[in-house]
């Protein structure tokens, strides 16, 4: 039989577990397809960690003989696999995604260049900057900087954009 401080500990963390991903429900900060995963583990070692019997049950049946909360930190490691798994697969799309996206950049800054009268293939580290205003007025000549270091592209002027 689990010993009576064993399945106390691990129900209060199972109970402090399930609060946490409530929390971080409630403050929209985890989504609802990852936290349902969060929630049905932590209702799972909740339920093992207060059943003292299911648990010898379900170590009887694995064959563990010697120490039955074991079973809970296999549960547990199990899990911890399980959601790197699903990461690295959501981290290799957002990969290929950036990839995507930088195309799409490069392509549109080309566009834009095109549009601005200078030939395509140039690039644009190779583009030589815009004149700085002849006129003296500091507060122009800083205005026109910042311009220049947007990341819409050295000599890109957005507010000479059209606005819908």
């Amino acid at each position: 039989m689990t010993p009576v401080r064993i399945s106390i500990a691990a129900a209060i963390g199972s109970a402090l577990l399930l609060l946490i991903v409530l929390e971080l429900i409630r403050g929209r900060r985890l989504k609802e397809r990852y936290a349902l995963l969060w929630l049905a583990t932590g209702l799972a070692l909740l339920v093992l960690s207060l059943w003292r019997g299911g648990l010898n049950t379900i170590a009887g049946w694995l064959g563990v003989q010697g120490y039955p909360p074991a079973i809970l930190f296999a549960a547990a490691i199990m899990f911890v696999i399980a959601v790197l798994l699903h990461y690295s697969t959501v981290l290799s799309r957002l990969t290929d995604d950036n990839v995507i996206l930088a195309q799409e950049v490069a392509l549109l800054r080309a566009r834009v260049d095109a549009l601005e009268g200078e030939t395509w293939p140039l690039a644009t580290s190779r583009r030589q900057p815009r004149e700085l205003p002849d006129d003296d007025d500091e507060q122009q000549q800083q205005e026109h900087v910042a311009r220049q270091k947007r990341p819409h592209g050295p000599g890109v002027d957005v507010e000479s954009f059209p606005t819908t």
